[in-house]
């Protein structure tokens, strides 16, 4: 087995990909001033101790660049919003840590789901069902960005129901799935944001991030 330690502030992971430049916006917030505790990219550079041995580790940079529709087109998602997932995975005990941090986001938050906050099944490009349903990150006093801490086990639920099967997207689902093809797996948020004018709407995401590239 696999095992990594994570710190108690942040999870250690592994870095995605460079994100493409993203497009300009009247009234897109500046790139976000991130605590002194982080590096130019925003990621935590510190590690201390974690009591929970991980399975797996995954750190990922969400992007609006990276949103798509359920028709599989780029949106655009929320100009000049970021967020950074730290996920740590126990698979044999089906638990989830995240450590999650929200910057620049706009509006409220929105989804079918029970929450706007969220891991999906689908490639990179892709569309996908929730899997796991996250708390929404909230604001934080004296903090320019919002965040979400704690741990979740299985079985996990959603709150959307699959059509075809009429079972919730998140029945079934174990966290085995995650370690076995990380690629096919993403992290997002919603929020309903809107600007016609500019072409900008993040009910279909705000920004997204696959956990493995």
């Amino acid at each position: 087995m696999k095992v990594s330690v994570i710190c108690a502030s942040v999870l250690a992971g592994f870095a995605a990909a460079a994100p493409e430049a993203s497009k300009k916006y009247n009234g897109t917030p500046s790139k976000p001033t991130y605590d002194k505790d982080c590096d130019k990219n925003g990621y935590y550079k510190g590690a201390k101790g974690f009591p929970i041995p991980f399975t797996s580790t995954y750190r990922v940079k969400a992007v609006p660049e990276e949103v798509v529709n359920m028709m599989n087109a780029k949106t655009g998602g929320l100009p000049g919003a970021v967020g950074f997932y730290d996920l740590g995975i126990n698979s044999e005990l089906d638990t989830i840590c995240y450590y999650i941090r929200l910057y620049n986001i706009r509006g409220e938050y929105v989804s079918p789901a029970r929450t706007a906050t969220h891991i999906h099944e689908s490639a990179r490009g892709q569309s996908g069902p929730p899997r796991i349903a996250f708390p929404n990150p909230q604001p934080v006093a004296g903090k320019n960005y919002r965040v979400s801490v704690g741990c979740l086990t299985g079985p996990f639920t959603t709150g959307v129901v699959n059509n075809m099967t009429m079972a919730d997207t998140g029945a079934g689902f174990r966290l085995a799935q995650i370690e076995a093809n990380p690629k096919g797996f993403n992290a997002d948020v919603h929020t309903d944001f809107a600007d016609q004018s500019q072409g900008i709407n993040a009910t279909a995401g705000a920004v997204r991030g696959q956990l493995a590239y």
